[in-house]
């Protein structure tokens, strides 16, 4: 993960018509194995956060490395409106955003991408637990 992928994904939320302040957000973090993350990309990202009151944002990592870049987004965000937690269990994450119930969606969703900031169809929220707001996940995996 680098400096310029992290900005281009809050840049594609901001941008994208489908996207509200409120929606909650699974971040994948789990496959990243190289982080070249600046702290100065971090404020920058905190500062051009688009999400508002009322959104719950996990934050799934692994590695202590990836924990610690989370971690200090989350200190930074004391004062931000949304709520930004961070798990080392996917489980833990799903629970906390009420959606145990979706894993098995949520897992074949995530396995369909290399890299993404992807929507979950309207296809599989009709049909599961999902609650509408929750419309986006996020994943970053290592390309080879």
């Amino acid at each position: 993960m680098t400096d310029r992928e992290l900005l281009a994904h809050v840049r594609a939320l901001t941008a994208d018509p489908r996207f509200a302040p409120h929606f909650r957000q699974l971040v994948d973090l789990r496959d990243v194995t190289d982080l070249q993350v600046a702290a100065s990309t971090i404020r920058e990202m905190l500062r051009l956060n688009p999400f508002g009151a009322g959104a719950w944002r996990a934050l799934v990592v692994t590695k202590d490395e990836v924990f610690g870049m989370a971690r200090m987004s989350q200190l930074l965000t004391d004062e931000s409106p949304d709520e930004l937690q961070i798990f080392r269990k996917l489980d833990d994450a799903l629970q906390w955003l009420g959606i145990a119930d979706a894993k098995e969606e949520l897992l074949l969703a995530l396995s369909q991408a290399l890299r993404f900031l992807g929507w979950i169809r309207p296809s599989i929220a009709e049909r599961s637990v999902l609650p509408p707001e929750l419309l986006l996940i996020s994943q970053w995996r290592h390309m080879t």
